[in-house]
């Protein structure tokens, strides 16, 4: 999996923010089925941009730190989140996309900060 960071294809930082922010806020309104599809299909789309660089990031930390740990339990968390579509049930879905804005959020942070994935 290439970074497209490391392939010179810039990261829109502030469209990704917005998308997690609309995602964080569903809550406080009535679920619609179209928004959420939307919503997932975004946040799908940013992880599969930024997680490349996290996890080669976390590839040059030592196999056998914490942090190497640590990191790349939650990059696999993240990356089957990613291939986990929506289903039928409305509340499933909320929770779901929401947990993708979280992942996302955390691989945006990382990248932004460079400090850690």
């Amino acid at each position: 999996m290439n970074s497209r960071a490391a392939d010179g294809i810039p990261v829109d930082v502030e469209t990704m923010r917005r998308t997690i922010d609309r995602a964080l806020v569903l809550r406080s309104k009535p679920l619609e089925v179209e928004e959420l599809e939307h919503l997932e299909a975004l946040l799908r789309g940013h992880i599969e941009v930024i997680l490349p660089d996290a996890l080669e990031r976390t590839d040059r930390l030592w196999h056998g730190s914490r942090e190497w740990y640590l990191n790349a339990t939650t990059l696999s968390r993240i990356a089957n989140n990613a291939r986990t579509g929506l289903g039928m049930q409305p509340m499933r879905n909320w929770v779901h996309v929401a947990r993708l804005a979280r992942d996302c959020d955390w691989l945006l942070r990382g990248y932004t900060n460079r400090e850690e994935p």
